[in-house]
């Protein structure tokens, strides 16, 4: 065989044999893809039924799966459904905790997907927990997150739940424009299509709208109902039983409720719709025993964790006392040694000064001893010979000489192992010493920082207000007034005003959060609007740099909403621009706005810009939500009606007026509860 038919030998093995590791490659590729599609069956039917164990043990093993041929999107989608279950099981501390650990991992993996899953978990949370402003936000950034990295997932579940949270706060018209931009995508589901027909009939119910209702009925009945929309089904059968006057037929589904609320709820509203006002009343009676009885239990639950939170604090705050109590023995105790050691030192001198002496006394009497020796021997020996006496006179000598440098030897080696105690005593002391006075320096520090911190406190209150206008302008051709009382000892809301020719700048925003934080975002904030109004930008063009600028190395995750705007105080023209803020009102009429995004959590944001051609002879109210989230005793909310209802009653009277107005009405709302977020308020009233 020659060389030319082994190389043709050769690589057609080598051919087969690169086949054959294909092909296995490829079968092991299919049985993963096999179990991890049977492990979602499992996952979504033990969702479905409730069972927290064994999901639990199923989502751990499909994470290991798809973990192990990088299908990270299935492996998000598993540990959010873990943690929604874990909320509802567990508690929400525990799932909080979960989403922080599922965050920390997809920043380590640079998983965007993982960003997502992160954020809609916490909205939903959010949303069982009835904070809805928190849950909007969260879905809002959801949604975008989709839309930039993964535009072929659909939005659609997210648009769903922003609608059901809307009815949930009366917003019947934005709850139908969340509702429409989830029917608009192209990849919704058919459950997601029937959920969103349902939230538009129900808020078409709720405004009462019988023509409106009955087309989006018509369009709903299309749908096949799931069978876990149940309740959302007989809600809007309730509302088509009412509009066409069928009350005993609404009563009656109203029955069908799983729910106890929900079934209060609509017997009390269908009995109040009906004009029987006598069974209105005790079934509203029994609605609001209930949703007592309900809010007490939750209450209780949250104030037994308060109360377990405050134990461990306080457990904590006695275990620092007692170790500080422990230092403070200690270095007492070390104090005590120190001074007995020193003690012993001044001993120890005065012993080798003895020592000495009796030396020096040991040294005269052997030499007296040796003189008396030698004259008694003289004596003794006068027949000897000179050179007898000279010889025990040398000998004698000798023996002095030699008891004389053993004794100074000793008394040098006494005196080095002296010095060398000595020395090591001296150090040890100098370091008991830095020691006692840390202790003291930081004894001291602790027991001033509280006057300190309440102290900045003041400082830091009376700074934020000064950067709010407190003077307005007197002017015969617009009135201008605000106020803003923030909830703590300061706050993150903010206002802002100023004239440039015949441009009026204002914007009215509210930080997330409360506090100094809170209060240090704000002033950025304000400092910035006021930076780029100067240079005379449109509202869009501030809204947009500003976003850029408060975006930047935020990694506290920090926002403002904001309603910029711009009047021409000739023509009366508004261009405004709301960043994700409450919608105004225009005498007395909530304004339909964009729902942009706030301000600061994501560079490369685009904003719409809008007008008004006219505000002449009109009302003008911007507000943040702490007036219409703000609870009184009874947890009960001031509301956007009471607020809609005093500011058309106020329509005659000046600005300054208005807002005194609104002030002392949520004041004697609120009474004695404690405030729970800042309230702030601008009126502008243009002549």
């Amino acid at each position: 065989m020659n060389s030319v038919s082994i190389k043709q030998t050769t690589s057609i093995l080598l051919i087969c044999l690169l086949w054959g590791v294909c092909l296995h490659t490829a079968k092991a590729q299919d049985i993963t893809n096999a179990q991890i599609e049977q492990l979602k069956k499992e996952m979504y039917h033990q969702f479905n039924v409730d069972d927290f164990e064994g999901l639990r043990k199923t989502v751990k093993q499909l994470k290991e799966e798809c973990a192990s041929v990088g299908d990270y999107k299935t492996y998000y989608k598993a540990w959010g459904n873990e943690i929604i279950k874990i909320k509802a099981h567990i508690g929400r501390p525990q799932a909080m905790k979960e989403i922080n650990a599922l965050r920390d991992f997809a920043i380590q993996h640079d998983h965007k997907f993982g960003l997502y899953t992160a954020t809609y978990t916490t909205a939903y949370i959010l949303g069982q927990i009835n904070d809805r402003q928190g849950a909007k936000v969260n879905y809002l950034k959801a949604a975008d997150y989709l839309k930039r990295y993964f535009p072929d997932e659909s939005t659609a579940p997210i648009y769903v739940s922003l609608s059901s949270l809307t009815l949930s706060e009366k917003k019947d018209t934005t709850a139908i424009r969340f509702a429409e931009v989830a029917l608009k995508d192209p990849q919704i589901t058919p459950t997601h299509r029937y959920m969103a027909r349902c939230c538009i009939c129900i808020a078409w119910g709720w405004i009462g709208n019988v023509e409106k209702f009955d087309e989006a009925y018509a369009k709903l009945k299309a749908i096949k109902a799931p069978p876990k929309e149940h309740a959302r089904t007989l809600t809007v059968e309730i509302f088509r039983a009412h509009l066409h006057g069928q009350h005993d037929e609404a009563i009656k589904l109203a029955h069908q409720f799983k729910s106890r609320q929900n079934y209060l709820l609509y017997v009390y509203k269908t009995y109040e719709w009906a004009g029987d006002y006598k069974k209105t009343f005790y079934a509203f009676k029994d609605y609001r025993w209930y949703l007592d009885s309900v809010n007490n239990r939750d209450l209780r639950q949250q104030a037994q964790l308060y109360h377990s939170e405050l134990d461990v604090a306080r457990a904590e705050n006695e275990s620092k006392e007692l170790r500080l109590a422990n230092k403070r023995l200690k270095l007492e105790h070390m104090a005590h040694e120190l001074e007995n050691e020193r003690l012993e030192v001044e001993a120890a001198k005065l012993k080798l000064q003895n020592t000495n002496i009796e030396l020096s006394n040991a040294a005269i009497k052997l030499k007296n001893d040796s003189f008396q020796q030698q004259t008694q021997h003289a004596k003794l020996n006068e027949i000897k010979s000179r050179m007898e006496a000279q010889q025990q006179s040398e000998h004698a000598h000798h023996i002095l000489i030699v008891a004389a440098s053993i004794i100074a030897l000793i008394t040098i080696a006494y005196l080095l192992f002296f010095l060398y105690r000595r020395h090591r005593q001296m150090k040890r002391l100098e370091s008991m010493n830095a020691q006692l006075q840390t202790a003291y320096d930081q004894l001291e520090k602790t027991t001033t920082a509280k006057e300190r911190i309440e102290s900045e406190l003041r400082i830091a209150r009376d700074i934020q207000m000064s950067m709010l206008p407190q003077v307005f302008p007197h002017r015969s051709d617009f009135q201008l007034y605000a106020r803003m009382t923030p909830a703590k000892a300061v706050g993150g809301d903010l206002y802002d005003f100023f004239l440039q020719d015949n441009l009026l700048y204002l914007c009215i925003g509210d930080v997330s959060g409360k506090g100094v934080p809170a209060s240090m975002f704000m002033s950025v904030a304000v400092k910035l609007f006021r930076t780029f109004a100067l240079e005379g930008y449109s509202p869009v063009e501030v809204a947009t740099r500003m976003n850029e600028s408060l975006a930047a190395d935020n990694e506290n995750g920090m926002f403002v909403t904001m309603f910029i705007a711009t009047v021409d105080l000739k023509t009366g023209r508004m261009n405004y621009c709301n960043a994700g803020h409450n919608p105004p009102l225009l005498d007395g009429e909530f304004m339909t706005v964009e729902p942009n995004a706030p301000l600061g959590l994501w560079q490369e944001l685009e904003f719409v810009e809008e007008h008004q051609n006219s505000i002449k002879g009109r009302c003008l109210f911007l507000y943040t939500d702490g007036i219409t989230e703000a609870e009184n005793e009874h947890k009960d909310q001031y509301g956007e009606d009471r607020m809609q209802e005093l500011l058309k009653k106020n329509l005659h009277r000046s600005a300054h007026q208005t807002i005194d107005s609104i002030h002392e009405s949520v004041s004697q709302f609120v009474g004695k509860a404690e405030p729970s977020d800042d309230i702030t308020k601008l009126c502008l009233k243009l002549i």
